[in-house]
């Protein structure tokens, strides 16, 4: 027997909420991951190469970040990193966005961090700072941006 046009309508309506609902639950774990990952690793030293907590560098910390948080996984380093993500503008830039730039300390003159929303990203800043906060609009971030990318 057939629905009726209004008992289609209100199970698609229903299905509908149950997804958005499902969604929303599922940013929320993201968020609430995300911001346990930022609290365990801020502070950690920086070191050139390294990759667990007790040293890191840029590109492994957005590739540990990626992995622990989104499940995903990125490239070792912060060139190929830029290669596999899509160009985003900065005024569109999300939670989970890689953020790019020009690095004259780092061997490979690149340097990265994830945008966590509020004009402010966390990377691994130098051996002298370590895992840290900072803002996008600093002068010295705004004139090594290179651009961001998101997977």
């Amino acid at each position: 027997m057939e629905l009726s046009f209004q008992k289609k309508l209100s199970k698609l309506l229903l299905i509908f909420l149950l997804l958005t609902s499902l969604n929303t639950y599922a940013q929320q774990d993201t968020t609430s991951v995300l911001n346990k990952f930022i609290n365990e690793w801020l502070g950690r030293p920086y070191k050139l190469g390294g990759k667990t907590e007790k040293g890191i560098d840029c590109s492994q910390f957005t590739k540990r970040l990626y992995k622990d948080v989104f499940n995903l996984i990125l490239p070792d380093v912060s060139y190929k990193q830029w290669n596999a993500t899509k160009r985003i503008l900065k005024g569109e830039l999300i939670i989970g966005d890689i953020v790019f730039f020009r690095s004259k300390s780092s061997p490979s003159g690149w340097h990265c961090g994830i945008y966590i929303g509020d004009d402010k990203f966390i990377h691994t800043s130098n051996k002298y700072e370590g895992v840290k906060i900072s803002i996008l609009s600093d002068p010295k971030y705004t004139h090594s941006y290179r651009g961001a990318g998101r997977l």
